[in-house]
């Protein structure tokens, strides 16, 4: 006769029951532990494959041999840009750019490619080699374009240049009086008043040398009135902006001097500038005409 191990459990002494019930819940919780931890074993060499296929991906990346050679921008293929160690997708947008009809003279003008950074160019900087053809298209574009200037300014002002030697005043002259001047045209009359702008002023015909584009001989066509009415920075006040672009203040003294003034206080005249070290004899004399110190 079978027994029925239902019943027979209740023929056990209470104590003994209680030792079976806890050697089931024991057992039941050793099987639940072992279900979870095979649960995130799976979860866990998922995780790890995926981490391995990332590092194999970059390390495929990184067995791609770098060979540096010079090349031709305009007609360069894909496993030479890739050969500096570039990345396929930005070759693939130089690609791109260039199947647009861009037509590329230097390694600054590749960098203009979507997604390029100064490193990138820093990379192909030096073996860049422009095809005499490429280079053919562009002189023949700049050439007639310069003709065409040379005729706009010959029909439209030849006529209007001072025939004899006048004094302009370079702070109160527009680019249409500017270009009335011998040898001055728009690209240099826009110089000037761009220039003056910045400046704030002219107090002497001497600062127009500092623009390359201006020759020296042209000096004698300009004046300063006695009193140029120039505008004044207040370099207690002025905000980061208005003091960094002075062309006579660079963005290191301006950094400097704005903390010069939050941790000592204003600058209270020419002598006190000097005394910070920030500037030159040479530079503060440059920009007295310039500060004010309210």
């Amino acid at each position: 006769m079978k027994s029925n191990p239902f019943k027979d459990f209740f023929y056990f002494i209470k104590s003994d029951r209680r030792a079976i019930v806890a050697l089931g819940c024991v057992a039941v919780f050793a099987i639940g532990v072992l279900v979870v931890v095979d649960a995130w074993k799976d979860e866990d060499n998922g995780t790890i494959a995926k981490e391995k296929v990332s590092v194999e991906e970059e390390k495929d990346e990184e067995r791609v041999e770098v060979v540096m050679r010079e090349f031709d921008p305009n007609t360069v293929d894909s496993m030479t840009l890739i050969g500096f160690g570039l990345k396929a997708w930005k070759v693939k947008n130089f690609l791109h750019y260039r199947a647009a009809g861009k037509v590329f003279r230097s390694a600054e003008e590749m960098g203009k490619t979507y997604g390029w950074t100064e490193e990138d160019v820093e990379r192909v900087r030096g073996y860049v080699r422009v095809g005499k053809e490429y280079e053919k298209k562009d002189v023949k574009k700049w050439k007639t374009r310069e003709k065409m200037e040379e005729r706009e300014e010959r029909q439209t002002y030849t006529s209007n240049k001072f025939r004899t030697l006048t004094k302009v005043d370079v702070n109160m002259a527009d680019t249409a009086l500017l270009r009335r001047v011998p040898g001055i045209g728009g690209k240099i009359s826009e110089a000037i008043v761009a220039y003056r702008k910045k400046l704030g002023g002219f107090y002497s015909v001497e600062q127009l040398r500092e623009l390359k584009i201006v020759s020296p001989e042209l000096l004698e066509w300009f004046e300063v009135s006695s009193s140029p009415d120039i505008q004044r920075l207040n370099i207690n006040k002025a905000s980061f902006q208005a003091l960094n672009s002075h062309p006579y203040i660079s963005y290191e003294q301006t950094k400097a001097l704005l903390q010069y003034i939050r941790l000592y206080g204003k600058v209270k005249d020419e002598q006190a500038l000097l005394e910070t070290g920030l500037f030159t004899k040479e530079e503060v004399e440059r920009l007295k005409p310039y500060l004010a110190f309210e």
